[in-house]
């Protein structure tokens, strides 16, 4: 990598390593459409707008000169919608548009935003779709969310000099070392940034490693701690509490494959001391919804899932959450936590959606991706470590058995929670000033 970072970003991309690229990807494009039409086995959303992978979708006139939120996924999305909802009510007038990658990311956007926002996927990163995206879209801006860098996609918003702001970074270790590794493409990508707002000191010093210039990184926060739970949803919680007041709730939420089997065994246990205690199980993924139900099954329990609209009764064990974008609400009825993907070496996912609610964390060890917050917590003593079903089940019982340890957790956790708060008004400034051609 070159010493200098500043050079890459004023520097245009090295036409070798585009090239490169280039053939590199259009050699697996065949592969990636194989993915999609696979995936749409299970979710048929899927194969649909197949124009758009491309970026050959009709653009309507009115939303050129926009400012694109980039948002990859559910996750990504939930983070910056108060942002975007913020951006919104003080663009005078600028159109927005927001795309993702995903089918389920789509299905919230236009739930959410409706006609307000133009939306469509983020066009799959060849050098054709991505010149046609932005030569339709014209955009004032481009904001991406976390780390969804890609080159092609760069390379046109600089040959169109469309400034592009990367908001709530966030870069692991072990993706650093990646990027380092593809150092003659990505540096350059990430050089070709106008500013790079990051969660932690310590990403950010990673993201000057990559080839970010120093003077375009900054320490701004996460935007997941300034989490807004809509007075309708506190009132859905609300309602569920009352009907399930004598339950005593654990929510594994956002869980993979590996991790559902270590959960069940785990909550067998739990019951032979608490009987009247109900597991929320939310699997990460809708694909699997079918697959963690026969799980459930096959381990015997009683059990009944939200999309059929069963009523959770006296008898029942487990509540399969096989809906989407209603995470939220299940860590609001929960009296624990387990934030899934870390018994695995998926890397976890965010803590701060239980965090809001102040309910105490359990997770496992493999948390590389948020590892600054959850040291954070560690250093609190307000999240408990399991490795297996034998120390999931102590731990649980161990917090149900003493809700002064509980509590406890919960004030170290909110208080956590309300020293980070801020990030969407200093994200929001910022991006105002590059859009009125103040910043960079």
């Amino acid at each position: 990598m070159p010493a200098d970072a500043e050079t890459i970003t004023t520097s245009k991309f090295s036409r070798w390593s585009l090239w490169l690229y280039n053939g590199l990807l259009y050699l697996l494009l065949p592969f990636i459409l194989l993915h999609f039409w696979r995936q749409g086995r299970r979710n048929k959303a899927y194969r649909a707008r197949i124009q758009e992978r491309f970026g050959k979708q009709p653009i309507a006139s009115n939303y050129q000169g926009c400012v694109i939120f980039h948002c990859v996924s559910v996750g990504e999305f939930l983070a910056a919608k108060p942002l975007i909802s913020a951006f919104l009510e003080s663009a005078n007038g600028t159109p927005v548009a927001v795309t993702c990658m995903t089918p389920t990311a789509s299905e919230l956007i236009k739930e959410t935003f409706g006609d307000r926002v133009y939306h469509c996927y983020l066009p799959l990163d060849t050098s054709a779709a991505m010149r046609r995206f932005i030569r339709g879209l014209q955009p004032k801006a481009l904001v991406i969310l976390e780390t969804e860098l890609w080159p092609n996609l760069m390379f046109q918003c600089q040959r169109a000099k469309v400034p592009t702001l990367l908001v709530n970074g966030r870069m692991s270790e072990r993706s650093a070392a990646g990027y380092k590794r593809l150092d003659w493409l990505f540096a350059q990508t990430w050089g070709a940034l106008r500013y790079c707002g990051i969660q932690t000191e310590s990403q950010a010093s990673r993201f000057v490693a990559i080839g970010v210039a120093k003077d375009r990184v900054q320490t701004v926060g996460n935007l997941k701690f300034d989490l807004q739970i809509p007075d309708a949803q506190r009132e859905q919680i609300q309602s569920y509490q009352n009907l399930l007041a004598d339950r005593l709730i654990i929510t594994a939420g956002s869980t993979h494959a590996g991790e559902e089997t270590v959960i069940l065994q785990a909550f067998k246990k739990v019951q032979q001391s608490y009987p009247n205690a109900l597991l929320i199980l939310v699997p990460r993924h809708q694909e699997r919804f079918d697959e963690v139900a026969e799980l459930i099954q096959e381990q015997g329990f009683s059990f009944v899932r939200r999309r059929q609209g069963q009523p959770v009764l006296a008898e029942t064990q487990v509540w399969l959450a096989d809906t989407m974008g209603e995470l939220m609400l299940w860590y609001g009825l929960a009296r624990i936590a387990f934030v899934g993907g870390s018994l695995i070496t998926r890397g976890g996912h965010n803590p701060l959606e239980p965090l809001v609610f102040g309910v105490p964390i359990v997770s496992g060890r493999h948390v590389f991706n948020f590892q600054d917050i959850y040291n954070e917590l560690d250093r609190l003593q307000a999240v408990r470590w399991v490795q297996d079903s034998d120390s999931l089940a102590s731990t649980l019982i161990g917090l149900m058995a003493t809700p002064e340890t509980a509590r406890r957790l919960s004030q170290e956790a909110q208080q956590l929670f309300s020293d980070h708060q801020g990030a969407t008004r200093r994200y929001l400034a910022t991006i105002h000033q590059v859009c009125e051609g103040r910043h960079g």
